[in-house]
């Protein structure tokens, strides 16, 4: 019997702020030290592959300083090195480095700098497996075999960079983890490569979801770590210490109890005693276990858990099947319970809104019971929303459908806070209804559409978006059409000669509206219409206007237009109503105020703000809520008012009464309760509005003048 508990819903609800994707990965390795012979130096660095690997991820990750290689030849030549520099952050060293052999070189690098990571990377055959088994290996962090893949190397450096940043992204942030449990070199050598890889793919399907270039540069910083254990007690410390932030376990059936123990002390039953400790912790936890006996395959079946076998051919697309299928990476699937037809399947979070209504009460209950859809959403970096779903059970609730609307409220609010206070670049795949400010082009905003950003932002940072109980302080939905188009469109319709011609302002706007717009501007405005909800306003945005000391405000002019269901219709509207802003930039008018303010008309590019108009319809109007404006000086001071507590002048209506200088009501927001205009009767009917504007809603009344 399912029953509500209203408390802990609002705890939970109440619980995590916004994710601080900046503080993550902020420990990384920025100089290697590399002690190989010429031949392999030219293997592992001079062919370029690792250096450009390395320099692409820290240039998609806006991050500064991508690690840099210094090779020596010898080990004594890398201790002299060491000794000079102190921003080495890892040493990689193949077997063969001189007299001071490999592991004694170890200890020597251990004495002068005990936290630096040394690391053995060794070509694959006997006399070296001979020599590592014989030597004291405990001054090295970790041993590889070298099989030719550059992957490789990018494996070594992020399995370092997760290890040093683990305790504050997975414990502090929320970042996910992978449990790699394998003593064997040779297979955690190849093992890491093929999972970083999966992480990678991963990150970049998550990535869609970002709504513009900074978004993704963050997100990226989200991706799993992987965790490293080479022994049992290492496997039980890293598991209990993250075991709250793991996505699964990959676990090989036999390897030793302690680091260094000799490798014939192996224990063959370790990873199954492993897996039972891990199951009876946490019944959920995937984990998938590895043997190169085939026969383990059915103790995998009787503990439940996953199994592939070390030898197969296929065992990399193996591991690749289980981590996309159980560790929450891709696309969720929704499976029918009895046949495991797949019935349902969510890319991204506006697909997962919606199955969660749709589909079956009894797969409904399977995922959310056993934590999949917060793993799914873990997985991809979403932490807020993730900790928030994790919480939530069946037994919080009167009924199932109470549970489906409290989770699909919960993705809402998370998309719409998502687009708070960003300029998201405008993807017709992914807009929404979620997404308050997109901008279409790569040019600038103009001067207007970058204050409304900048006013954007500061709302976001300043969470107004639910400071005051009841209220929501947001700007209109708003997308800019960025200058570049404008650029195109004169060249495309052979418009540069009006740039110079004395063509009158009905000449001009009439071979403006008479033009195309770019066929790829066309396209996305085809989408941005299925997603308005009334009227719009489409307001010039020039790279001259709003200036500091030489503004253009009213120089340019602005459109509006009704909303219609005929999305033909409203597309005519809309281009119409841009090409007659773009027109405006040539007219007399504007002209004549650029050339005053010496300015040449040439450098002005036009961009557009396509914007929601906020207000309510009666009998074919459009009644815009309130306008007005506020300004920062009153230099008309009453009474207690002081010059630097500004002056705001509102209106009902369309803004046009306020800025043309009629009646509006006027007041100093210090003192919002004293306002002359309504001291008295007398004075409220004399000097208060009389009048409003409105926005017809018969299209036929919107025409180009």
């Amino acid at each position: 019997m399912l029953h509500s508990m209203t408390q802990k819903l609002q705890d939970i609800t109440h619980t995590g702020g916004g994710t601080d994707y900046g503080s993550l990965m902020q420990k990384r390795i920025r100089k290697i030290l590399l002690i190989c012979s010429s031949y392999d130096a030219y293997t592992l660095e001079e062919d370029g592959r690792i250096e450009v690997q390395i320099n692409k991820e820290y240039l998609e990750l806006n991050l500064s300083n991508p690690p840099s290689f210094s090779r020596v030849s010898t080990s004594t030549e890398a201790l002299e090195l060491l000794k000079k520099d102190s921003e080495i952050d890892l040493v990689i060293s193949m077997p063969n480095v001189g007299e001071l052999d490999v592991f004694h070189f170890a200890f020597k690098v251990k004495e002068l700098r005990p936290k630096l990571p040394v690391i053995l990377l060794a070509n694959f055959n006997r006399y070296i497996t001979q020599q590592i088994d014989l030597e004291d290996v405990s001054a090295i962090d970790y041993i590889f075999y070298w099989n030719g893949n550059a992957d490789l190397i990018m494996a070594i450096v992020k399995l370092l960079e997760d290890r040093m940043n683990a305790d504050n992204d997975i414990l502090e942030i929320g970042v996910q983890s992978i449990l790699l449990v394998e003593d064997s070199i040779r297979y955690y050598s190849t093992y890491l490569p093929a999972i970083y890889r999966l992480v990678l793919q991963q990150s970049a399907e998550f990535l869609h979801e970002a709504l513009n270039d900074q978004q993704q540069r963050m997100r990226k910083r989200a991706r799993p770590k992987i965790l490293l254990a080479t022994n049992y007690t290492e496997a039980v410390e890293l598991y209990e210490k993250y075991k709250q932030n793991l996505l699964g376990v990959i676990s090989d059936v036999g390897f030793v109890l302690h680091k260094n123990d000799p490798a014939e002390s192996e224990k063959l039953d370790a990873g199954i005693d492993l897996c039972k400790l891990i199951k009876k912790d946490n019944p959920n936890m995937p984990f998938l276990l590895q043997s190169s006996q085939e026969s383990m395959r059915q103790v995998a079946h009787d503990l439940g858990v996953g199994f592939i076998v070390k030898y197969s051919k296929t065992l990399l697309l193996e591991l690749s099947d289980y981590i996309s299928t159980e560790f929450a990476f891709g696309d969720f699937v929704f499976k029918n319970i009895e046949t495991g037809k797949v019935i349902g399947r969510a890319k991204d979070l506006r697909d997962m809104q919606r199955l969660i209504m749709e589909i079956p009460e009894d797969v409904f209950l399977y995922n959310s019971s056993r934590d999949r859809l917060s793993k799914w959403m873990f997985s991809r970096g979403l932490f807020t929303l993730a900790n928030k779903l994790r919480d939530v059970k069946d037994s919080h609730f009167d009924s199932v459908e109470e549970m489906r609307e409290y989770l699909v409220k919960q993705i809402k609010e998370y998309r719409m806070v998502q687009g708070y206070g960003v300029v998201a670049k405008f993807d017709p795949a992914t807009y929404s209804e979620y997404i308050w400010f997109a901008r279409i082009g790569e040019g600038s905003l103009g001067g207007k559409a970058r204050g409304l950003a900048f006013i954007n932002s500061m709302l976001q940072k300043y969470n107004f978006y639910d400071k005051y109980e009841g209220v929501k302080v947001t700007l209109p939905r708003t997308v800019v059409i960025a200058t570049d188009y404008f650029d195109q469109f004169i060249v495309e319709n052979g418009l540069q000669y009006v740039i110079n011609s004395d063509a009158s302002d009905d000449e001009i706007l009439s071979e403006f509206v008479s033009s195309r717009l770019p066929e790829a501007l066309v396209n996305n405005l085809k989408v941005y219409i299925r997603y308005a909800r009334g009227p719009l306003a489409i307001r010039s945005s020039s790279k001259l206007e709003d200036s500091h000391f030489q503004p253009f405000a009213g120089i340019y002019s602005t459109y509006m237009i009704p909303r219609t269901d005929n999305e033909d219709q409203m597309l005519r509207l809309l281009s119409k109503a841009i090409k007659c802003v773009y027109a405006s930039v040539y007219f007399a008018s504007s002209r004549a105020y650029i050339q005053a303010s010496g300015n040449v008309i040439s450098e002005e590019k036009m961009a557009v703000i396509l914007q929601d108009i906020c207000g309510s319809e009666d009998s074919g109007y459009f009644f815009p809520t309130i306008s007005g404006v506020a300004r920062s000086l009153n230099f008309y001071p009453i009474g207690d008012e002081k010059p630097e507590d500004g002056i705001v002048n509102l209106a009902f209506g369309l803004g046009k009464l306020v800025v043309d200088g009629g009646q509006t009501l006027r007041f100093s927001p210090k003192y919002p309760k004293h306002i002359l205009q309504l001291s008295t009767p007398e004075f409220a009917l004399r000097d208060t509005q009389r009048e409003m504007y409105a926005l017809d809603l018969k299209p036929k009344s919107s025409k180009p003048r």
